[in-house]
This record gives C-alpha cells, sequence and structure tokens, in this order.
C-alpha cells in the first residue's frame, strides 16, 4: 500500500509540472512580428476640389529663365516635354508681366507668378502695393496660381505676415478671382507651419519649397519626412504642391553627382502614384553660380544630356495631365487620400493606432477587442469601421482603402 501511494503521490506531481511547463510556453507564444504584416491606409470621402485643381491627375510646372521670345516652344521643343504650368518670379510693387502671362495663355499653359518681398524691408507687408498688385492681375481675368511670398527665412514677423497673407487673399477675391492664391513655404520652416499658416479660407493650396543640395561630402541632402509632415497635415483639404529643385553640382564639394540626381528625379516625379493629392510638381530650372550667394548650387536639367534624357522620360511618365483645368468648377468628388498612419495584420486580424481615432474623431472607450503589444494598443479595424463603412483589402500592394 505504501508503495502504491508512493507511486500515485509521484504520477500526480509529474502532471502537475507537466501541466505546469504546458501553461508556461501558451503564455509566451505566439509572438506577433509586426514589421511583416504592415498595409498602407487609405480613405474614399467626399471632397471639394479647389480652384483649378485637376481631378485625377497632376500637373507638371516648369520655371526656366528666360521669358524672352517663344520660350515655351523653345523648351518644349528642346526637351520633348510638354509642362502644364509656367513660373514667374516678381517682387511687390513690380509690374505685372502682361507679355508672359499672355504667352503662356496663348499656348494653354497656367501661369504660376510668385510674388517675393521687396528690398525695402519698411515696405514688406505694405497694402496698398498688394491691392494694385491684385487688381493687375484681374485686368485680363486669365487664371492664373498666385503664391504670396513663399516663407523663408526673410520672413521672420509671423503674426504680421498672417494679417497681411489674409488681406491679400480679400483684395484677390475681390478684384482678381481668377487667381487661385496659394501658400507654401521652405522645407526649413515645416515645423514652425503654425506660426505662418494663414488659415484654410485664404489658401486654395499648400505646397513645400524642396531644394535638394549638394553637401561638402558630394551627397544630396535628401528630404523626405518634411514632405511626409506637410502631405499628413493638409492634404485631407487642400491639394499639394512642390517646387523642387535637385542639385547635381555643388560649391562646397566641386563635385558632380549626376546618377543621385536622376534617381531623386525619379523618385520625385512618381510620387502622385503613392501620393495622390500631390497635384502639382514645378520644377526649378536654374543655378546659382551667377549669384553671390557662399553655397552655390546646380539645379539645371537642360545642361547635362543624361540628366535631360531622365528628364524627359519621368516627365512622359503618364501621371501628369495633358491638359489644364482652366475651369473653376470646384465640384463635390469622392476622392481617395492616402493617410499618414498604417494598419497592422496581427493572426489573421487588422488593427489601427490610436491616432487612427482622432484622425476620425472616433471615441476608443467603445472599441473592443484590442491588442496590446510593445506597450501600445492596437484597436480592431472591424469594431471600428462597423456598419458605418466599409473597407477593402489589396494583398498585392498591402493596401487597405476605407469608405465611410
Amino acid at each position: 500500500m505504501i508503495k502504491i501511494a508512493i507511486i500515485l503521490l509521484s504520477l500526480l506531481l509529474v502532471g502537475c509540472d507537466t501541466k505546469q511547463k504546458q501553461d508556461i510556453v501558451a503564455v509566451n507564444l505566439p509572438k506577433y512580428n509586426l514589421e511583416k504584416n504592415l498595409y498602407n491606409l487609405y480613405v474614399k470621402e467626399e471632397y471639394q476640389l479647389k480652384k483649378y485643381e485637376p481631378q485625377n491627375s497632376s500637373y507638371l510646372g516648369m520655371y526656366i529663365e528666360n521669358t524672352s521670345g517663344d520660350f515655351i516652344k523653345e523648351f518644349e521643343d528642346y526637351t520633348n516635354t510638354k509642362p502644364n504650368v509656367y513660373l514667374y518670379r516678381l517682387k511687390l510693387g513690380e509690374s505685372y508681366p502682361m507679355s508672359w502671362v499672355l504667352n503662356c495663355y496663348s499656348n494653354m499653359k497656367m501661369p504660376f507668378i510668385t510674388i517675393l518681398p521687396p528690398d525695402d524691408k519698411e515696405k514688406f507687408f505694405d497694402r496698398e502695393l498688394i491691392k494694385s498688385m491684385a487688381k493687375e492681375f484681374g485686368n485680363l481675368h486669365i487664371p492664373i496660381f498666385v503664391n504670396l511670398y513663399p516663407v523663408d527665412d526673410i520672413l521672420l514677423d509671423k503674426t504680421e505676415y498672417i494679417k497681411f497673407f489674409q488681406d491679400a487673399s480679400g483684395y484677390f477675391k475681390l478684384y482678381a478671382p481668377n487667381a487661385s492664391l496659394v501658400f507654401s513655404l521652405d522645407k526649413d520652416f515645416v515645423y514652425q507651419v503654425d506660426k505662418f499658416y494663414p488659415g484654410d479660407s485664404y489658401v486654395d493650396w499648400v505646397g513645400i519649397d524642396i531644394y535638394e543640395d549638394i553637401k561638402k561630402d558630394n551627397n544630396l541632402d535628401i528630404m523626405f519626412k518634411e514632405l511626409d509632415f506637410i502631405y499628413d497635415k493638409f492634404s485631407k483639404e487642400k491639394p499639394i504642391f512642390l517646387n523642387l529643385g535637385i542639385s547635381h553640382f555643388g560649391s562646397l564639394s566641386y563635385e558632380y553627382n549626376i546618377e543621385n540626381k536622376i534617381e531623386e528625379l525619379r523618385r520625385y516625379f512618381y510620387l502622385p502614384k503613392k501620393y495622390n493629392r500631390i497635384k502639382m510638381i514645378n520644377y526649378q530650372n536654374y543655378d546659382t553660380f551667377n549669384t553671390n550667394k557662399i553655397n552655390k548650387q546646380n539645379y539645371l536639367i537642360t545642361d547635362n544630356k543624361k540628366i535631360l534624357n531622365s528628364y524627359t522620360e519621368y516627365a512622359n511618365n503618364g501621371i501628369f495631365s495633358k491638359n489644364i483645368n482652366f475651369d473653376n468648377n470646384q465640384k463635390q468628388i469622392k476622392q481617395e487620400n492616402k493617410l499618414g498612419m498604417l494598419a497592422y495584420k496581427i493572426n489573421g486580424e487588422f488593427f489601427v493606432e490610436e491616432n487612427f481615432l482622432d484622425y476620425f474623431n472616433i471615441d476608443k472607450t467603445v472599441i473592443k477587442e484590442n491588442v496590446n503589444l510593445d506597450n501600445k494598443t492596437y484597436y480592431k479595424l472591424n469594431n471600428i469601421i462597423g456598419d458605418k463603412g466599409t473597407f477593402y483589402i489589396d494583398e498585392n500592394s498591402k493596401k487597405i482603402t476605407i469608405e465611410w
């Protein structure tokens, strides 16, 4: 009997130990690997097109220093491209470039004029000068983009700048309703945008001025975080445009960097396929070696055959519109917009982070079946969408499109 009791006791102890070990294994498994299950998020929702905004394509713009004669035909014959938009720069108080504007319009191109501060700092925010310019811009009733005072290190008085922009918007709406007033800022000021932005009611488009320069180590100063920041912040309400210059020769290194420039051109010129609210890319075709700048850069695409051939290929990639929208219809459409956030596939179910709920003003306390991993809470997408909408999954491109 004693032997039998010992044997039974031993079996019970072994059984308990086995069960305990199984429990420990179950607690530690499975471990989810989020990095292998990431999906881009898009939303399809009602949106009103802004002034002169294309619906399903993007504009290609070009700034060239030559504005004499039939400069448009000469440039397009030389590059075998057909930009929709041509750019011009003038300072506050300078004369309206009537012949240049008429040249654009007669070639079915959209003029894009950047108004820069005058040399006289006391007249930076002169209301009478900007009112007079608004009247000039409205005389011909020709559709036109007006980029007023792009934000850079010259504009340090943020409060006065905002007031000036808002007043200017009022003048253009009154005297030049043909003008689409746009706001842009240098990439170095991206994270200060809230201090300069005049407000949605005063701005039709939002842009970022990106200049990738050759540094001392002969590498390009590549930037994409700044673009993502502006895109995520404004693309829900505004079309986005880029004023872009990419250098292939700089005075800091005095070395050419052709291949990196070509790769960056390709990357930017295919951006509208991924960021579908980027509706205009304006290339700045000039160099600063004839200026007194210390850090001189060559942004030209026309002085090197290899770069020119690449530009021609990318400009004709089928992304950019063949026509310009001169009609300010501002119609309502259903448009897909890329969200600056990801979804995670965990054990066959899709989850999102808290920023998704914040974006759509959803109360997170009512969402059930959440997952806690890496000190973060992930919310089940099925329970968020519910019967308020639906979502579609494209496994090939790792894309989820939500439609409310």
